[in-house]
């Protein structure tokens, strides 16, 4: 009305449209109440039209066939008839492929790389040489320690000498003028010497027997006296530390522990490296595991020595293998035990990380009553399942369950052998419920 008119829109405007509209609408009323007042035919047979219109709509809603609306109530479901038959457990094992060895190589001592002799992808043997760090400062410090010890052990060895010497003269000594004694003893009972004389020959014994048990009280340490001991003490010293510069001379040429494939390379010739700088990576694919976490349930029915088959997603096959550890320990933190599968192919389109699945199939009862799990449902703390009986109502059992797999339950009371157990849409039945049986779902046992 407004936008034919081209009126700017106001509160007054607005005002003024509805007065309009309410005097239109009274003067049509006006005019269709006197309309009908003049026709009191036409209003009576239209007023009965309509009465018996609604009437039939309204007989027909409340008159429906009872089978629709049986129809429309029962519930569709999938059931499963109860027979005695041997109950399997399947045990899921899901882990990623990795080599037999990954090395991680580092090195022992700072300093200058010289060289690089592999790259990248490189297959190595026992003993090759990745790298050679700069020996200039070490061949030195050898050099000097080789010099420290044989200056140490050359005067060990004279020192040695030199008491040898003494302790073998003073001996010698002692032994001397323990003989004149003895013999100046006979020859003074003989009244050959004078008591002057044979006291001399004591006093020369003694003081030989005194300087011999100062060189013989020195044989403190290995045999040997202190002096001499401090300096082969000083001597091995050096010789320690001159092998720990030739080990260390050794070391800064890092060479590969075993075979493998290079697959990862931080060094190039000419820069500086820190001690214990990760410079490459060894991957021995020569052969391949997987680990896998598994339940406590699942853990007490596999055993070190079985035999499974590993399903590489990546490249579609199926590898043979042997499970060699079970862990007999949960872990503390995942609560879940560790069980490595080694793969028997050394096929070389495996790689490290690739996702792989397996499974075991183990026996755990030759007969058994077992349903699906989502057939029970528990309610004021039982556990029941429903059935159908022979007029297609469901009744609801109590039932005790058995032992379990990821699937099914025993049912070891409660139910017997023939009954048709109701599978799922178990939430929309009720007692005395009449529902469509549709029988076995496929893919059901």
């Amino acid at each position: 009305y407004f936008i034919k008119q081209e009126k700017e829109i106001s509160m007054e405007t607005i005002r003024d449209f509805l007065i309009a509209l309410k005097s239109n609408l009274q003067k049509k009323l006006v005019y269709l109440k006197n309309y009908l007042q003049s026709h009191k035919a036409v209003t009576l047979f239209l007023a009965a039209l309509l009465g018996l219109f609604l009437f039939f709509s309204l007989f027909s809603l409340l008159h429906r066939p009872s089978v629709q609306r049986q129809r429309a109530t029962k519930v569709s479901v999938h059931t499963k008839q109860l027979t005695a038959s041997p109950m399997y457990k399947t045990v899921s094992l899901f882990g990623q492929t990795a080599a037999i060895a990954r090395i991680e190589i580092v090195n022992k001592y700072p300093g200058t790389i010289l060289r690089v002799d592999k790259n990248l992808g490189d297959t190595v043997e026992p003993g090759d040489i990745l790298l050679q760090q700069d020996l200039k400062d070490v061949e030195l410090q050898v050099a000097r320690a080789q010099a420290d010890y044989k200056s140490h052990g050359a005067s060990t060895e004279r020192y040695d000498a030199r008491y040898n010497s003494d302790y073998q003269k003073a001996k010698s000594e002692y032994d001397l003028k323990k003989l004149n004694f003895e013999r100046y003893t006979q020859l003074f009972q003989k009244g050959a010497i004078s008591k002057l004389s044979l006291d001399q020959a004591e006093l020369a014994m003694v003081n030989a027997q005194a300087n011999l048990k100062y060189l013989t009280d020195q044989k403190s340490i290995n045999g040997r006296p202190a002096y001499v001991a401090e300096r082969a003490e000083q001597a091995e010293l050096s010789h320690n530390s001159m092998l720990l510069l030739q080990n260390q001379q050794e070391d800064m040429t890092i060479r590969a522990p075993r075979k493998g494939i290079i697959s990862y390379r931080n060094a190039e010739a000419g820069s500086y490296v820190a001690a214990n700088t990760h410079l490459f990576t060894l991957v021995d694919n020569s052969s391949f595991y997987i680990d896998c976490l598994v339940s406590e349930y699942d853990a007490a029915l596999l055993k070190a020595g079985e035999t499974v088959s590993a399903n590489l997603e990546a490249l579609g096959k199926k590898y043979p293998g042997t499970l060699t550890f079970v862990s007999p320990d949960k872990n503390k933190d995942t609560k879940n035990y560790l069980v490595r599968i080694t793969l028997d192919s050394t096929d070389p389109a495996i790689k490290s990380g690739m996702f792989a699945k397996s499974e075991l199939k183990f026996l755990q009862k030759d007969k058994a009553l077992c349903i699906n799990r989502s057939a029970i449902f528990e309610k004021n703390g039982k556990t029941y399942a429903f059935i159908i009986d022979n007029d297609h109502k469901v009744q609801r059992k109590a039932v005790q369950l058995g032992i379990r797999n990821e699937e099914e339950t025993e049912i070891t009371e409660g139910l017997k052998e023939g009954d048709r157990v109701i599978i799922d849409n178990i939430t929309r039945l009720r007692e005395g419920t009449e529902v469509e049986d549709l029988g076995t779902k496929v893919g059901e046992k």
